[in-house]
């Protein structure tokens, strides 16, 4: 384990499989404190349990919390903020994608609400914690396809919901809305940054059906899940057999 992020608390919402427990298995082996998210206690418990074992680093925990709304927001910053004295870096990782318009219990369409609405308001509620660190960083992660435009009109699928379009869609909105944050918290010395991780095969990516792919995109669904599968039997190779990332490649203390 090296100790380039030792002393340093990463909070990652959405650790618990894919892209976010993978990020933070990465991030335990820079000797990090890491605190992971999720909604479910047993794949938490689990996720510890491996990212531990794995990483050889002790100092793993897991918060419960779901971001799908503003009460849950302020229920999972009050958890961290007695957890923690500082936190050096935010990653807000948990995403939504959805085949069905859906609301969340605020009456906001739950791609807008998980992706866009939830990094801004879990910033803010914890900008006192990453004000005590003395580099704060947030990491906003997107996804989807490439950036595209942002439709004002459109923001909550009012127009049409289109599923895999209306996901990738509220991506390039989190990418606007991270540039504004990033402005707005520039003088309290908090970075914020995006992150395009690339596509991956998680439980979320798995979940996709025809009903949340536009027209001609139905035709391809084999060759998405054949895709997927490929990418997933990469992921299960033992660690010192994959190409190894580093999502903080350089810390500046």
């Amino acid at each position: 384990m090296s100790k380039l992020m030792r002393g340093k608390t990463v909070v990652i919402t959405g650790a618990t499989s894919g892209i976010g427990y993978y990020s933070a298995l990465e991030i335990a082996n820079l000797g990090a404190h890491v605190i992971l998210v999720g909604r479910n206690s047993e794949r938490g418990k689990s996720a510890v349990e491996s990212i531990t074992k794995e990483s050889g680093n002790p100092e793993i925990e897991f918060i419960m919390g779901d971001v799908s709304t503003k009460k849950g927001v302020s229920q999972l910053a009050d958890c961290i903020d007695q957890s923690v004295s500082k936190i050096d870096v935010l990653i807000n990782n948990a995403g939504y994608l959805g085949n069905t318009l859906k609301y969340n219990k605020d009456g906001l369409e739950m791609h807008f609400a998980v992706n866009v609405v939830a990094p801004w308001n879990l910033a803010h509620a914890l900008l006192p914690k990453l004000k005590s660190s003395l580099s704060p960083r947030v990491l906003n992660i997107s996804g989807g396809d490439k950036p595209a435009a942002i439709v004002p009109t459109n923001l909550q699928a009012e127009k049409k919901f289109r599923g895999l379009m209306t996901y990738t869609h509220s991506k390039s909105i989190l990418e606007g809305m991270s540039i504004a944050l990033s402005k707005r918290l520039e003088s309290e010395n908090v970075s914020v940054n995006i992150v395009f991780p690339g596509r991956a095969s998680t439980l979320m990516t798995q979940s996709l059906t025809t009903k949340g792919l536009p027209g001609p995109m139905k035709i391809m669904m084999p060759f998405f899940k054949l895709f997927f599968r490929r990418v997933a039997r990469a992921l299960t190779k033992p660690h010192n057999q994959r190409s190894s990332w580093q999502l903080i490649p350089h810390w500046r203390a």
